[in-house]
């Protein structure tokens, strides 16, 4: 069910399930917020380490809840004897805006960038008259804020398919991770996470 939820302020956050929503204000003509979604952190059991300690079933379960759990030989097993970390992954919309403050907070640290690339940088004066970005900028913004995949989007009418190289040259003059240019119903993984190897 979608439940539309106002938001105004600095920023803005709602809890929306397993994961965190945060809304921050943009520079447009207009009001503009952006968006990103973080998913908590967890952990990955490790199969094969619970199959060495004997641990099955229900006991899965209360390691997993306490911590610790004693081994079929009696012995105690620690939660992070059978687990790694398991990061929580995070994406950004950033959309109608000029560069500011806030569009570096909402992409810092993501692992997928969706954020408007509305015109070339002949065009910089242009976008940032009407509050948009070049494909330069979005570049500098996903280099700088560290970003796994950068989406590339909100292209101005002006151009056509054709000039769709010259935007993923100027954003990787920028960022040298994997960029891609969005098409209408086009689908985008958010990257694979990157879990710790196991300790022994």
């Amino acid at each position: 069910m979608i439940r539309p939820v106002p938001v105004s302020g600095a920023v803005a956050e709602f809890d929306a399930g397993p994961v965190k929503l945060t809304a921050r204000p943009l520079s447009h003509s207009v009001d503009a917020y952006g968006y990103r979604i973080d998913e908590p952190a967890g952990i990955r059991m490790l199969p094969e380490r619970l199959a060495r300690y004997g641990i099955t079933g229900p006991a899965v379960r209360e390691l997993q809840a306490s911590g610790r759990v004693t081994a079929p030989d009696g012995s105690t097993v620690l939660l992070e004897q059978c687990s790694v970390p398991r990061p929580g992954q995070s994406a950004a919309f950033v959309m109608d805006t000029r560069l500011c403050d806030n569009v570096f907070a909402l992409a810092d640290g993501v692992d997928l960038l969706v954020i408007e690339s509305t015109f070339l940088s002949t065009e910089k004066d242009l976008a940032d008259t009407y509050g948009h970005l070049t494909a330069a900028q979005a570049g500098r913004v996903a280099a700088e804020c560290n970003v796994r995949r950068l989406v590339l989007t909100h292209f101005s009418e002006r151009y056509s398919t054709d000039d769709e190289p010259r935007f993923l040259a100027e954003a990787a003059e920028h960022y040298t991770g994997d960029i891609v240019l969005a098409r209408d119903l086009l689908r985008v993984p958010v990257p694979k996470r990157t879990t710790p190897p196991a300790t022994s």
